[in-house]
């Protein structure tokens, strides 16, 4: 095991390279889905924009996501389409609906409420795109049973901006950035390691019982997450308790067998977390993880009309969310990490106790901040 280990460090110290400077990231951050990830995306599609490929770039993109029959000649494609993020259609009635999650926070019936809106603006050939880094799927929540095929970055898109390389080869600026994008993606789906380094470390991999010991450390990798998100949930809650003790008993679901089921892959295993009441009006904050975690308002299905206006009013009135302008208020903490694929400097932060710490009171002070805000709302009137 040992020599296992020595030989992947040296290894990583011979071949692994750091990203080196890109445009996107100086711009913008990298998980920005809205102004860097669809806007780019959709840029590239769209026949009409002025990459000067017309459709050949929309059409590589169908053949790689085995769509066929969808008539590009009349397409057009629009980002932030009616809050769609990428909205596809042309004039016999087709419509591809992309819905871009670069971290993963469905809205309740989002997914739903998309495929009804271009429903009722006459399209009848309606297909749901649900993308995300790896291929996950939206929740039952979001999708209420619409038809969803699942895209990754990792695999379709990536594919997809190769084979666009030759198309976009003539404009030195326009290469660049197809090239610059392609490494950003492959950073945040950790597959920016490839050539000599994953082909000498797969060799060793092959050599005697090296495999089956790569199985054991895989599990134990399994576990030792199982306790770090642990760990981070212990923080949260005794900060918490210790801070501000004035707010009730949460509901809480963060359980270690929560904790477990989310490195699973099994469905429905993700959106658990601290469920705390406003008590003096409809509604709770909370804490919550799904790829990464966040807080914010919620509200109750069985909530009246008049209520979910109330914290909608309420949630309107405070700058800084995440989401979209019809989500209620939810914000990411500063130190922002993806619990699921884990880039590199995102697991070295969740082993930083000093790091989880940080995350654990950005996340309660601004919690209690909207618990605070909403207990004023009720009290001073509407």
């Amino acid at each position: 095991m040992s020599d296992l280990f020595q030989a992947a460090a040296v290894l990583r110290a011979t071949h692994h390279r750091d990203p080196g400077f890109n445009l996107f990231t100086v711009l913008r951050s990298n998980s920005d889905e809205v102004y860097l990830h669809s806007r780019f995306l959709a840029y590239l599609l769209n026949p009409q924009a002025s990459h000067g490929c017309g459709n050949a770039l929309l059409k590589t993109l169908l053949h790689v996501l085995n769509i066929d029959d969808f008539d590009v000649e009349t397409a057009s494609v629009h980002a932030e389409f009616r809050d769609i993020d990428i909205f596809i259609r042309n004039s016999k009635g087709q419509a591809i609906i992309i819905e871009n999650k670069i971290y993963h926070h469905d809205e309740d019936e989002q997914i739903y409420r998309y495929d009804q809106l271009i429903r009722r603006q006459g399209y009848t050939a309606i297909t749901n795109l649900y993308l995300t880094l790896d291929g996950s799927e939206p929740s039952e929540q979001s999708s209420k049973g619409v038809k969803v095929d699942l895209i990754s970055y990792e695999t379709d898109i990536i594919s997809w901006l190769e084979r666009c390389v030759p198309l976009v080869a003539r404009d030195p600026g326009l290469r660049e950035s197809v090239f610059q994008y392609i490494e950003l993606l492959k950073n945040l789906t950790s597959t920016d390691q490839g050539g000599m380094y994953m082909s000498e470390l797969k060799k060793k991999l092959l050599e005697g019982d090296n495999l089956l010991l790569v199985a054991d450390i895989e599990q134990a990798y399994k576990e030792a997450l199982i306790d770090l998100q642990d760990q981070l949930w212990g923080r949260i809650r005794t900060y918490r308790e210790a801070t501000y003790p004035d707010m009730p008993k949460p509901e809480d679901t963060a359980s270690r067998d929560a904790i477990r089921n989310y490195y699973s892959k099994s469905r429905g295993n993700r959106q658990y977390g601290l469920y705390f009441a406003l008590g003096a009006m409809a509604g709770f904050v909370y804490i919550e993880l799904n790829h990464r975690f966040y807080f914010g308002y919620g509200i109750p299905e069985e909530a009246k009309a008049s209520e979910r206006e109330n914290l909608h009013k309420l949630s309107d009135s405070i700058p800084g969310s995440s989401g979209k302008s019809t989500d209620l208020f939810w914000r990411f903490p500063e130190i922002n990490i993806d619990l699921v694929t884990l880039p590199r400097d995102d697991l070295v932060t969740l082993r930083d106790p000093v790091k989880q710490q940080a995350i654990a009171e950005d996340l309660v002070d601004g919690m209690y901040a909207l618990w605070v805000k909403g207990r004023e709302f009720a009290l001073n009137g509407r």
